[in-house]
């Protein structure tokens, strides 16, 4: 859908919403986004980023010019499955460079989130704690199984609650809050 379409429907909410959420796919890499963002917030309205972090100087963009008042970014795993579980080859150095940037930030509220992909293990969250040390809010999602995600010859199940735990008390000393979706 063109953002033309889309933008008279949210002002068509404006007194029963106050904000919108931008996510995907990836969001950054739609070549308009600073553009359809400004018209968003020109209407006073607020805005979420949910991001992959893999766009670092488009996100220092949108947070140092205030078009963005809240940031989502998935971890997909410590950086020695980050690929395997993207299935594609990833620039790690820029994921690094997001996180970085938004633990270092004062002006806006972010969160980092892992969805508990089936392959991640104890070594995995060990390595995301040292990365994601000191950040405000970590957030745990639960896997929730589909044809995709079981395409391969390996069904994939989520994990049982008290395997969750585990992977909270390891990152836990690390980060402000832990919190666990989808449980």
């Amino acid at each position: 859908m063109d953002f033309a379409e889309v933008l008279p429907k949210i002002k068509d909410q404006i007194g029963f919403t106050d904000g919108v959420v931008i996510t995907g796919g990836e969001p950054t890499v739609h070549p308009n986004l600073m553009d359809m963002i400004k018209q968003i917030k020109e209407l006073g309205l607020l805005v979420k980023l949910d991001t992959n972090g893999t766009n670092p100087k488009l996100l220092k963009e949108l947070v140092s010019e205030k078009l963005v008042d809240y940031v989502a970014m998935d971890v997909k795993g410590s950086f020695e499955k980050y690929n395997e579980i993207c299935g594609v080859n990833i620039d790690t150095k820029k994921i690094q460079e997001s996180i970085e940037f938004l633990i270092g930030q004062n002006d806006i509220d972010y969160m980092f989130r892992t969805t508990l992909y089936p392959i991640l293990d104890e070594s995995d969250f060990q390595g995301m704690a040292e990365l994601l040390k000191g950040t405000k809010t970590f957030q745990l999602q639960q896997f929730i199984p589909n044809d995709f995600s079981n395409s391969q010859k390996v069904v994939h199940l989520p994990y049982r609650p008290d395997q969750a735990e585990k992977f909270i008390q390891i990152i836990k000393p690390h980060v402000g809050e832990v919190l666990l979706r989808g449980f």
